[in-house]
């Protein structure tokens, strides 16, 4: 018999969990539901557009008769306010109700909002979203001058493309740039090339109230002093959308807790993407990791389940891969281990801009940093996700990661296809 599948959301993690439920099965019944205005698209893009480099019409993850091929519904600018799992029903913001077989939380996260005094007062935007990036671009067309709180990726993207825009530009960190994804000595080259392009980068402050005048914004600063700005805009970090989840019961902490088929506390109820907390691969801990390689197989992996294939997932790994100014910066694992228990071997050359890094547990890799160096980051993924031993290999591959990466991942491979056979 057929069944029905209720996907929240629009994203990465509800395309792959689609995509594979179609995979498996052309029968059961697949509706997404998103409570924005627009078809599925890539917030990724969206710094791009607003340098910029890239139409708002590039920023679409499917083309127009994706839905039709798939056999499957989308339907727009509708909002899950509450979910009852012992009665596998939804009810929406237009009171109307609905019931599943099997559902898919893929709904997201939402810019955190810190409470700051006067900050109700000001202009102050994020961008998170389609719409958000509409709203900045028309801003930008009267006022220029920009204000971003905050120094994660969304920010510092954010802050390249404003300054390709030639918009003067604030960065005001809590601490330092990056800090989640590079340690200090990275950070610092990547902070350095922001301030060579234009930027102002005000370290170890936070805004401690929002106030206006003369049609600007001031912004007063923990540390003392204050800046101004015509635009303020929030980019200090994103929280999953739990709130009716809760409400129902499913278990929560910071997001959705899963197990490694994606289930939820709830029967029937699966979530991936941005609002879970899945195992972490090398730990096994749960945990969220707003990343969209992790999207993508956390929601194949629930789509598979949700059509009666049993499927695990491995595991996430921290993994993160960004352009400056022509300088690629990427990180993979345990790039910055909080005890002695694994060797680091690192190399810094000032001169060049370039930082390479990585650290080691029984001969295996287990984290990796490189920042303006020839490197192959998928090939470097491998090596960690397949627990490839390096053996004498480690400073080679740290002086040669391309040649000598790839030369390890093709071993690896050979040793696997024997043991196959």
């Amino acid at each position: 018999m057929a069944k029905k599948h209720l996907v929240i959301g629009c994203g990465v993690a509800a395309l792959s969990a689609l995509e594979e439920i179609r995979r498996i099965t052309a029968e059961d019944e697949v509706t997404l539901i998103t409570k924005e205005d627009f078809a599925p698209y890539s917030p990724a893009i969206l710094p791009y557009v607003i340098a910029g480099r890239a139409a708002e019409s590039e920023v679409a993850l499917r083309d127009a008769g994706y839905f039709d091929r798939m056999k499957a519904n989308l339907v727009k600018g509708k909002e899950v306010v509450s979910l009852a799992p012992e009665k596998k029903e939804v009810t929406y913001n237009d009171g109307q109700s609905e019931k599943y077989d099997s559902l898919l939380l893929a709904c997201g996260a939402h810019p955190v909002r810190l409470p700051i005094k006067g900050l109700d007062k000001a202009s102050f935007l994020g961008l998170h979203t389609l719409a958000d990036c509409r709203r900045l671009l028309r801003e930008l067309n009267t006022r220029k001058e920009v204000a971003i709180y905050g120094a994660g990726f969304v920010a510092s993207e954010l802050a390249v493309a404003l300054l390709e825009r030639g918009c003067p530009v604030k960065l005001i960190v809590r601490s330092w740039v990056l800090r989640r994804y590079f340690d200090r000595d990275v950070a610092a080259i990547i902070e350095n090339m922001l301030v060579a392009h234009g930027a102002q980068v005000l370290s170890g402050q936070e805004i401690a109230e929002v106030k206006k005048s003369n049609g600007k914004l001031v912004l007063l600063l923990s540390g003392g002093g204050s800046v101004t700005a015509d635009i303020l805009i929030n980019a200090v970090g994103v929280e999953p959308n739990t709130t009716f989840i809760k409400e129902a019961g499913i278990k929560v902490n910071r997001g959705v807790l899963v197990d490694r088929q994606m289930k939820t506390s709830a029967d029937g109820v699966y979530a991936a993407g941005d609002v879970s907390e899945a195992p972490e691969f090398l730990s096994g801990e749960a945990g969220p990791n707003p990343i969209l390689p992790s999207a993508i197989e956390q929601g194949r992996v629930a789509g598979a389940n949700m059509a009666g294939k049993t499927t695990s997932y491995e595991g996430w790994i921290p993994t993160n891969i960004y352009n400056f100014f022509g300088k690629v910066s990427f990180s993979a694992g345990l790039a910055m281990p909080s005890n002695g228990a694994y060797q680091v071997l690192m190399d810094k050359k000032e001169a060049s801009q370039e930082v390479r890094k990585l650290v080691f547990q029984d001969g295996r890799l287990v984290g990796a940093m490189f920042l303006g160096v020839d490197v192959l980051p998928g090939v470097i993924y491998y090596l960690i996700k397949h627990q490839v031993d390096v053996g004498a290999d480690k400073e080679l591959l740290l002086q040669r990661p391309r040649e000598v990466g790839l030369w390890l991942m093709q071993e690896a491979e050979k040793k696997k296809t024997v043991m196959g056979a």
